[in-house]
């Protein structure tokens, strides 16, 4: 199943450390036409995506939010957002679970102190919020799915069970860990492989001999429209550097043809130059960390083994091999 990634808008209110809040350019919101006209774009597609506003910002800045998940629940598709909860007010709360939201990811991955520091946003208003609309709805009776984010970063690590804990206990019903990406190359989180050359021939080679596509899966199986209406190869994609052309202009099948040609010009889309998830850059990576001595030729082996399943999932949908 594919997820539809709908950006209500890149604008936010925290300055998550993690997160390259400058780098995202002509920073607006979505009308409810072009999010009319992104739901019916899911709708075209023989097995519907879930949809879910993520995006670069965050959804609760959005004064027709429950408009929005009404809308899509009225088209009979499940919708849900990511928010950092702090400015999910009572009221906003009852309006949300009023629309049939069915599934909100907090991205929350700190506490006390650190979140201040980390999210530069005061932790008992978010807690106070979180914990409150988990009692509304517990009392309206709705099912809707909670799912607190942890993002890993050198702050929280060696925390990270412990904030499980406290979340747990509050009453949230899953979590997704993930670990810091540099969001396309627009967040510097030490990676090797940026702005240099090496070991672009060796992972060439690896590859070709493992069989493995340089074409990355996250554009295909996250789609992503921005608040503008516009296609974007990935949400990675921070700087927005790789626009595809509108939803008023194109369908989604049309748009994988087009992502599809990106990969297999002469060079490799800008977006995915300087990004981590990129499967070329991924590979190259574990070979710069095997020179400094912080990786091991096993590490090339749980790569691999790691970018087939990707791969094998991915032609499921696309023939998108070399």
């Amino acid at each position: 199943m594919r997820n539809l990634d709908i950006e209500l808008t890149n604008r936010c209110n925290a300055q998550c450390t993690f997160c390259p809040r400058d780098q995202t350019p002509d920073q607006g919101f979505m009308s409810f036409d072009i999010f009319k006209r992104s739901v019916q774009r899911a709708r075209e597609l023989e097995l519907t995506p879930k949809i879910h506003s993520a995006g670069q910002g965050e959804p609760t800045l959005h004064p027709q939010l429950p408009e929005f998940a009404q809308y899509v629940h009225e088209q009979g598709i499940e919708y849900g957002f990511t928010t950092n909860g702090s400015l999910l007010t009572e009221e906003l709360a009852r309006k949300v679970i009023d629309a049939n939201v069915s599934h909100i990811v907090f991205s929350i991955s700190d506490l006390d102190e650190d979140y201040e520091e980390v999210y530069a946003l005061k932790f008992d208003v978010t807690r106070s919020n979180i914990m409150r609309f988990l009692d509304i709805n517990e009392e309206l009776g709705k099912p809707i799915r909670t799912t607190v984010s942890l993002v890993a970063h050198d702050l929280n690590k060696p925390k990270l069970s412990q904030y499980r804990k406290f979340w747990a206990e509050a009453g949230i019903d899953e979590f997704i860990h993930y670990d810091q990406t540099n969001r396309g190359g627009a967040c510097e989180i030490g990676r090797y492989f940026v702005d240099n050359d090496g070991y672009k021939a060796e992972a060439a080679d690896f590859m070709g001999r493992h069989k493995l596509s340089h074409v990355c899966g996250v554009p295909f199986v996250m789609l992503f429209i921005g608040w503008n209406g516009q296609y974007y190869l990935c949400c990675n994609d921070y700087r927005k550097l790789t626009p595809l052309g509108s939803v008023l202009d194109h369908s989604i099948e049309e748009m994988d043809l087009i992502k599809k040609a990106r990969f297999f010009e002469d060079e490799a889309p800008e977006a995915c130059k300087n990004c981590d998830l990129d499967v070329t850059n991924r590979v190259r990576e574990v070979m710069f960390e095997i020179e400094a001595g912080e990786a091991s030729n096993k590490d090339l082996d749980i790569l691999v083994t790691d970018l087939q399943k990707q791969q094998s999932t991915l032609e499921e949908f696309y023939a998108l091999s070399d």
